[in-house]
């Protein structure tokens, strides 16, 4: 028998631990984990001295996004998952947000054709939900149903841009969720202290970036994250608090759990590296995003969350906006929330986090491949290296020292927050379904191969 690929001498990360082998594949499935595979293949790969690891699942990312009706992100589709398969990620999760009053079933169908043209990867679809009504209700069993959609994202901030869901609806929508075995994921900010913090910074000379943090402080997210536990709880649903700031916040969702909340929490790489004091330099602007960069103990005890189990992925929230749209003023009211970062998710992970003692190996597979394909609802055909599965493979060279400046990155946008930043251990090969889709830094597949992945909760196999 002929397999497509074999990779030999493979040293492969898995969520339990790690073990050595030769990795067989056919059809775009792993059909053969053993300790030397015989088999004849039209691509043999030699790994010796690097490490395998499941691909990277990015459940969170923003292309082709719209800030005020008419600013774009840099990345679209195209852009947008070559730069993620250059980083090791080899299926990304982006949003359906509809209007006020619109169809999501229309929305959705929009939105799939976007992305059905250009994913070099694979790729899912949440959906939002702004408001609650019977026509809602309808249409999400539909997608549900249908279309397999298995999660979706309510905001508790964000009333003047139309996304806020208030507390009454909110609570239909988690006892509906848990219902149906769906998940809400939650972006956890308390409008009502945003809006009187900026509103006291205005009057105290201005919205200036310098100040931008102050006016969504760590209680704003503790509080909504608390809120989110409590309603949770007595619903009985599973919720994901996306981009987890603070220290406060995590200590609230500790609370939220002892209530009894299923909650998880997922954090973002700029969250881990960056401070709050970018907002003070002239090019403060390009930092900015929503909920704002904290302090060092901050990020400390977000890495610490990391490393007891109480964070369960990491996203990138990559929304990436030109530096002339985030630098046009310096009243942050007008500036567009959003940095990149689905690229750079594994480097940071294992340079800072594996190498530097702060997670294991295995520990980096559980966030960014095995966690996110359970809650996702992908499991077990993405999330491990294992028979069966997916041939969605990365491979990085332990030793590779770069520096995450935008001559290296591959988003289309014109600068990095990560600038002059150096890693030690990159990606240098990726595997989507079997087929190589970047090598030593190059996207080498066509837009378009990207398949859409029809997910259900309720099928997920225990392990």
């Amino acid at each position: 028998m002929t397999l497509d690929v074999v990779m030999r001498n493979c040293k492969v990360a898995d969520p339990f631990g790690t073990f050595e082998c030769d990795i067989g594949i056919e059809g775009g499935r792993i059909v053969e984990l053993a300790k030397s595979i015989d088999a004849q293949a039209d691509r043999v790969i030699d790994v010796s001295g690097k490490v395998v690891l499941p691909g990277a699942i990015d459940g969170h990312v923003h292309f082709e996004m719209v800030y005020g009706g008419e600013i774009r992100t840099a990345d679209d589709f195209d852009s947008g998952t070559a730069a993620a398969s250059c980083g090791g990620v080899t299926t990304v999760i982006d949003f359906v947000t509809p209007e006020r009053g619109g169809s999501l079933l229309k929305a959705y169908d929009e939105r799939l054709k976007a992305a059905s043209g250009k994913a070099r990867i694979d790729f899912g679809l949440h959906v939002c939900v702004v408001e609650w009504d019977r026509r809602i209700e309808e249409e999400l069993e539909e997608l549900v149903q249908s279309r397999g959609v298995s999660s979706i994202k309510v905001f508790t901030a964000y009333s003047r841009r139309g996304l806020m869901l208030e507390d009454g609806s909110l609570v239909h929508v988690l006892r509906w969720a848990s219902r149906r075995g769906v998940l809400t994921l939650c972006h956890c900010e308390n409008e009502w202290i945003v809006l009187k913090e900026t509103e006291r910074l205005v009057g105290e000379g201005g919205a200036d970036v310098s100040r931008y943090e102050e006016s969504r402080p760590p209680l704003s997210e503790a509080e909504a994250v608390l809120r989110l536990g409590y309603l949770s709880s007595v619903t009985g649903a599973e919720a994901l608090v996306v981009h987890l700031s603070s220290g406060m916040g995590l200590d609230a969702v500790l609370r939220a759990r002892g209530m009894g909340a299923k909650l998880y929490v997922e954090t973002c790489p700029h969250y881990l590296l960056l401070t709050k004091d970018v907002y003070a330099r002239r090019d403060g602007g390009l930092f900015l995003m929503a909920p704002p960069l904290r302090s060092k103990e901050d990020n400390e005890r977000l890495w610490s969350g990391l490393s007891g189990g109480l964070i369960d992925v990491v996203g990138s929230d990559h929304a990436p906006y030109s530096s002339q749209h985030k630098l046009r003023s310096r009243d942050f009211r007008e500036i567009p929330g959003g940095v990149p970062g689905t690229e750079v998710i594994l480097p940071v992970l294992f340079s800072e986090g594996v190498l530097k003692g702060r997670v294991t190996l295995e520990q980096l597979v559980r966030l960014t491949a095995y966690n996110p394909a359970k809650l996702y609802g992908l499991y077990p055909s993405k999330g491990r290296v294992a028979v069966g599965s997916d041939a969605d493979l990365v491979l990085i060279d332990p030793d590779r020292r770069v520096r995450l400046g935008k001559d290296l990155l591959h988003s289309r946008l014109d600068f990095s927050i990560y600038e002059g930043l150096e890693v030690t251990g990159y990606p240098v090969l990726t595997l989507s379904r079997g087929e190589v889709v970047s090598e030593d830094g190059v996207p080498t597949s066509r837009p378009g191969r990207g398949m859409y992945l029809y997910r259900s909760r309720r099928r997920q196999l225990k392990s």
